[in-house]
């Protein structure tokens, strides 16, 4: 049987101290702002989902693992309290996740840019595609 654990700003629950009544609170206290986000973690990837979290009230996401250790991040926003506590209930009772086709793929944003790439762009923006003199670091260090 799948254990979980949920974390919040204001504490960690572990697998025994999970109930219906806790999501009930944790939600409603999420759509009061007394609580900033929560995460629902399997010990195990449901249906390749690391967890499922939501931030506020109410951005809900989930990380599927892929193969060779990468993973896709979908989005869903909302303003329905019943519909996030569905979704949480969902996976935590029956395995089931949520059905991110029609969620906001927001993996490109949260994957590092190389850095070769970030100082390129840098370079460019900065020096509007005339490459910098090469200074050695020793004269670049003094005052």
């Amino acid at each position: 049987m799948t254990e979980f654990v949920v974390e919040t700003d204001k504490g960690t629950y572990a697998n025994h101290e999970i109930t219906l009544a806790l999501f009930h609170d944790l939600v409603g206290r999420l759509s009061r702002n007394d609580v900033d986000f929560m995460v629902l973690q399997p010990d195990e990837p449901i249906r390749g989902s690391a967890y499922l979290q939501v931030l506020g009230a109410f951005m809900v996401e989930t990380r599927l693992l892929v193969e060779g250790g990468g993973f896709m991040q979908y989005s869903y926003e909302t303003d329905d309290a019943d519909e996030v506590l569905s979704m949480f209930l969902g996976y935590w009772q029956r395995g089931e996740l949520p059905a991110v086709d029609q969620w906001e793929d927001i993996t490109r944003s949260l994957q590092k840019p190389s850095s070769k790439g970030l100082f390129e762009r840098m370079r460019r923006i900065f020096h509007k595609d005339d490459r910098p003199a090469q200074v050695p670091i020793d004269d670049a260090m003094r005052p």
